[in-house]
């Protein structure tokens, strides 16, 4: 009676622990370790949020640590499940989310255009805070995952919902002006003649192949290797009513 108490009262203390975080690869171990068995440790995966790496070699030194194979599984079938609308990139086997950012002003030189008898064309400049992205790509592959759920249209994640491919997107590299700590893009010009090219992309887009992959995502891979320096990829379709365009997905490549 007292032994099962205490696997009772152990059960709940890790409930409690874990109720607060993501279940992980080390929190199956422990609830294996701890004696608990398939049903609980299933239980326990089906109603938690959860963050697996489920790759090879990771799957490889679970089953030496004795996990069954209805659990790898299940960790495999739950990570898919829950996969976020977004873009990722690879670090360690492990798909990392590339956080946003958002621009922080612009700047016309439509005047200096106007000066010189529109023999200077006009340019109109977007900026991105901070000199560098915190989000840090070595290995130059990304992942986009899209999503059907209607009710997301509006929310930080309506470009996933619009989109249906990374067709959408274009890939373009950022100027660094470190002096004002801070990143910028053309977004619009109008040359000497009158013409106006509204958006970013055209010929300073960066071209990159496209891959289905099996979980529905897409593999997004630049053609040419970039060197090193600060890019983004900007949503570049359809804005739905009531959103607005003034996000970067902003990295830096080492």
């Amino acid at each position: 009676m007292k032994k099962l108490l205490l696997i009772i009262l152990t059960f709940l203390v890790f409930s409690t622990s874990y109720s607060q975080e993501k279940l992980t690869n080390q929190s199956v171990i422990d609830l294996i370790e701890l004696g608990f068995g398939l049903d609980v440790v299933t239980s326990k995966i089906n109603s938690s949020i959860v963050e697996f790496d489920t790759s090879l070699s990771e799957l490889k030194r679970l089953k030496g640590l004795n996990v069954p194979s209805e659990i790898l599984t299940l960790m495999i079938n739950k990570s898919k499940a829950i996969a976020k609308a977004g873009i990722f990139y690879l670090k360690d086997n492990r798909q990392v989310p590339i956080y946003p950012s958002m621009f922080s002003g612009s700047k016309s030189s439509s005047l200096g255009a106007a000066l010189t008898g529109g023999i200077v064309s006009a340019k109109n400049k977007s900026y991105v805070p901070n000199t560098y992205s915190n989000n840090k790509v070595y290995k130059q592959e990304f992942t986009f995952y899209f999503t059907s759920n209607e009710n997301d249209v509006l929310t930080k994640n309506w470009w996933f919902n619009t989109a249906s491919s990374p067709n959408e997107f274009i890939l373009i590299e950022l100027k660094v002006k470190k002096k004002k700590n801070q990143r910028e893009l053309v977004t619009g010009k109008v040359d000497g003649l009158g013409n106006a090219q509204a958006g970013v992309g055209g010929e300073s887009s960066i071209p990159f192949k496209i891959e289905k992959m099996q979980d529905g995502g897409f593999k997004v891979t630049p053609i040419n290797i970039l060197r090193a320096g600060e890019y983004a990829f900007i949503y570049s379709g359809f804005v739905p009513v009531g959103g607005n365009n003034n996000t970067v997905f902003d990295f830096s490549v080492q």
